[in-house]
């Protein structure tokens, strides 16, 4: 059993690890590896699928133990619960109801229009079709594929236009999509718009405490900040064209911004994504070779 546990996944992290590595360093004449650098991406895409179904059913134990055992804040969680388990219901019969077979010469369908965020009921008028020659890239094979480009619709107007086959949906699939864009706009936004505005509070409230002068780096952390902020508002621009009419044109707050963010910040930012990457590849290292365990989930040991 501690094979399962752990051997093996020590084994298939080392030889994966090893595998990629050289598959990246690869050149051309080693086809086999080469692919294998781009085979990878569709890999870790069915990989990310199944720890998204994971992380779901491990949302719903952890907080329906909580909802049962009722602790501290309990409702919380019963609204994390009923608004996980809604939008994934709307979200997965939304996309369930498929519209291709309904492109036909007069069928009725639904469409949603960004500029005025309404539903509007159109008639099909003409599917219109394309080829196109595609390659297997396997068996290198080719060959001619005809798929629908896009659908001529006609509104309650008159008016014809071109749409993607993705814009047109049944009555049920429009109905669920407006009830889930509803609870997301109406809901989640507002809900992190207010999170972002009372974010900024905090940030203000850091900002003062930690632009208090007790050192040399202090002064100039604060007088960067300082005309970074006067470059950003226009105040900024408004103290500029005051400093210009009494001779003191040279100091231009938004372009000193500019300098600021292009050389100095940038430099910095540099300097930050070399250490940064620096550490990931420390600890990939460190996962490859098993001598960090903790995701077998018994520790580093």
């Amino acid at each position: 059993m501690l094979f399962f546990k752990r051997t093996l996944p020590l084994a298939i992290t080392f030889f994966t690890g090893i595998i990629m590595i050289l598959a990246f360093f690869s050149g051309p004449g080693l086809p086999t590896l080469k692919m294998l650098d781009k085979e990878a991406p569709e890999w870790i895409r069915i990989t990310m699928t199944f720890a998204m179904v994971l992380g779901g059913v491990s949302l719903l134990q952890i907080n329906l133990v909580k909802i049962q055992r009722k602790v501290d804040g309990w409702g919380y969680n019963a609204v994390l619960v009923i608004g996980f388990l809604t939008m994934a219901t709307l979200g997965f019969f939304s996309g369930f109801e498929g519209s291709e077979s309904r492109l036909t010469p007069g069928s009725q369908l639904w469409t949603y229009e960004e500029a005025s965020q309404k539903w509007h009921f159109v008639t099909v008028k003409q599917v219109n079709r394309e080829k196109a020659t595609v390659e297997d890239k396997h068996t290198q094979e080719k060959r001619e594929v005809e798929f629908i480009s896009s659908v001529t619709i006609t509104d309650d107007d008159g008016k014809e236009k071109d749409v993607q086959t993705s814009k047109l949906k049944g009555s049920l699939n429009a109905w669920l999509l407006a009830f889930q864009q509803l609870l997301f706009n109406g809901v989640f936004k507002a809900a992190q718009a207010t999170m972002f505005s009372l974010l900024a509070f905090f940030v203000a409230s850091a900002s003062f405490r930690a632009f208090r002068i007790k050192s040399k780096e202090a002064m100039l952390l604060m007088g960067a900040a300082f005309i970074v902020m006067l470059g950003n508002v226009p105040i900024g621009n408004m103290l500029t064209a005051l400093l210009d009419k009494v001779w003191l044109g040279f100091i231009d707050f938004p372009a000193l911004k500019e300098w600021i963010m292009m050389y100095p910040s940038s430099a910095a930012q540099s300097a930050i994504l070399i250490g940064a990457a620096l550490g990931y590849i420390a600890a990939s290292l460190k996962i490859i070779l098993g001598v960090e365990r903790s995701y077998l989930g018994g520790g580093e040991g």
